[in-house]
């Protein structure tokens, strides 16, 4: 018979998974051994649960399949909390597995050590924050559990929670005890209908809009979005999340949308739209730029978590591969209509690489001119002004916490996306961010990960300061550059556009992981910063 464990590593490694990022603890040390002894996944290890997450999650993001992070039970898997939040806030199918109080344990009636206020806590907790979130206490019933949950972080893409006992890992499973998981599929008559209906509005309108969201990238459906757009004549936007997932070049891309803060011509295309449809958007407003009442409602098709909206209509079970699907197959023949779109912007680049301070403009401009000349670089931007920076990036692949906004996001999940898919990542990270997660790198040589880290040095957190000045923004420096020589890597001072240019060169050439210190001005932001926080204080 097989365990309960080794069934589990079976089912994840039967749905791609390769690796699993964790930290072990006492209540997951049985799990920790299995997978050790079974030998198929790789084990990836960090030193703070939070990383652990943003790893996962970052894996999960660019792989196209579940990542998955095992943690301990209470102090390790409520650490783990904020991490699994972002995933479900921004719809990224993580894999989170908690060794568990045994049920012996758990009979005699005394609490144990990292027990909060029940056993059962944790798992309350969970269900918050996933799709599914199960306790695999009974073997009779633990295979299809696996099973379920597995399939629901795939078809939802979200994350899931599985609790496993830790007297119950090598426990047998019945035979036949796995049943195939039954899952919400498609209503034909509901797809046929909004599809009837967004066509129908399309058609009838004169200045319609496709806006690309971070759902169609999550099912890989970038492609059928430009088939779409390409059959019906539509011009495309990208919302901030979805960086990369309409092709740049295409010539129906105009840009991404982000109100007041992003390009004036993107702002009136998409306000302006009679008949906006919004494919997979999360409607935020970090991820739209703050002014979601520019979008009128009576104008907006909202297609999204297998529902579509349109005006006072909603059809449920509708996913947004099906709804593509009917809406291209109504296509077949037509004549698109092709409508003028505005230029797309040229990105700033560094025009001379001269020996001033570094401003956070001619940083864009050196990272474009560096981007340009390189493929297979992908960006991973954190929370406060590195990620309105890379709004101004010419790249395809730009991995962000765009919605739920987390600091300390950038570092682990570069580290879980190289890891994963082998992507070497250049990441954009703020020093009070770095300060939160940086020291992740310090695990690099031993997993053999070689990132190219920007730090932008202000000791403050620059974005609140933009918001809302105080001394309460402040925060110490440190020695970055220094510090990544003592964790085996290579440190940089780039305090002229001129040494950041050669300092990316050589992090490049290399083979270890490189940090780049670059030291900003105090006040010195990104130009979509300040629109972001200029729309703000309208508000």
């Amino acid at each position: 018979m097989v365990t309960l464990g080794r069934f589990l590593i079976q089912k994840l490694a039967e749905h791609g998974v390769r690796e699993v990022f964790g930290i072990p603890g006492d209540f997951a040390l049985p799990l920790f051994r299995c997978m050790e002894e079974e030998g198929s996944l790789r084990l990836v290890s960090f030193s703070h649960e939070p990383a652990v997450g943003f790893a996962a999650d970052g894996a999960a993001r660019c792989s196209g399949r579940p990542g998955v992070a095992c943690v301990t039970y209470g102090a390790g898997a409520l650490n783990m909390v904020n991490a699994v939040a972002g995933a479900y806030a921004e719809k990224s199918p993580l894999v989170v597995i908690s060794g568990g109080p045994g049920r012996d344990e758990m009979a005699r009636g005394v609490a144990l050590h990292h027990q909060v206020k029940s056993f059962a806590t944790q798992l309350r907790v969970y269900r918050e924050v996933t799709q599914e979130a199960l306790v695999l206490d009974d073997p009779a019933t633990a295979a299809h559990g696996i099973e379920r949950a597995l399939a629901a972080a795939r078809h939802y893409s979200r994350p899931v929670y599985l609790e496993v006992p830790r007297d119950l890992v090598e426990a047998p499973l019945p035979e036949a005890s796995s049943l195939p998981a039954t899952l919400p599929r498609d209503d034909a008559g509901a797809v046929e209908e909004a599809a009837e209906e967004v066509a129908g509005r399309i058609r009838r309108s004169r200045r319609p809009v496709l806006m690309v969201g971070v759902e169609l990238q999550r099912f890989g459906l970038g492609r059928a979005a430009a088939r779409l757009a390409e059959a019906y004549g539509l011009p495309a936007v990208s919302s901030f999340m979805a960086r990369g997932t309409f092709p740049s070049r295409h010539p129906l891309f105009a840009g991404v949308y982000l109100s007041e803060a992003g390009q004036r011509a993107v702002a009136r295309l998409v306000e302006g739209s009679d008949c906006l449809l919004l494919l997979g958007v999360i409607l935020s407003d970090v991820n739209m730029g703050v002014r979601l009442s520019r979008l009128h409602p009576a104008r907006v098709i909202h297609a999204f978590d297998r529902q579509v909206r349109a005006r006072h209509h909603r059809f449920d079970q509708v996913s947004l591969e099906g709804l593509l699907r009917a809406l291209l197959a109504r296509a077949r023949g037509a004549r698109p209509r092709r409508r003028p779109i505005p230029p797309g912007r040229a990105f700033r680049l560094a025009r001379r690489l001269g020996d001033g301070p570094v401003t956070v403009a001619g940083l864009i401009g050196v990272l474009n001119r560096f981007l340009g000349e390189r493929e297979r670089l992908v960006v991973v931007a954190d929370t406060g002004d590195p990620l309105f920076a890379s709004a101004d990036l010419d790249t395809e692949h730009l991995v962000a916490s765009a919605c739920y906004a987390t600091m300390g996001f950038a570092v682990p999940a570069a580290l879980g996306i190289q890891a994963a898919v082998g992507w070497r990542p250049l990441v954009l990270v703020g020093d009070g961010a770095f300060q939160m997660t940086g020291p992740e790198l310090s695990h690099c040589p031993r997993h053999r990960l070689n990132p190219i880290v920007v730090v932008f040095r202000n000791e403050r957190w620059e974005m609140l300061q933009a918001l809302v000045p105080g001394r309460f923004n402040e925060i110490p420096g440190w020695p970055f550059a220094r510090l990544a020589e003592l964790w085996g890597g290579a440190g940089f001072q780039a305090g002229t556009p001129r040494a950041l240019w050669e300092a990316l060169l050589e992090a490049h050439a290399g083979e270890r992981f490189s940090l780049i210190e670059v030291p900003l001005a105090p006040g010195d932001i990104s130009p979509v910063l300040r629109r972001f926080t200029a729309a703000l204080r309208k508000d």
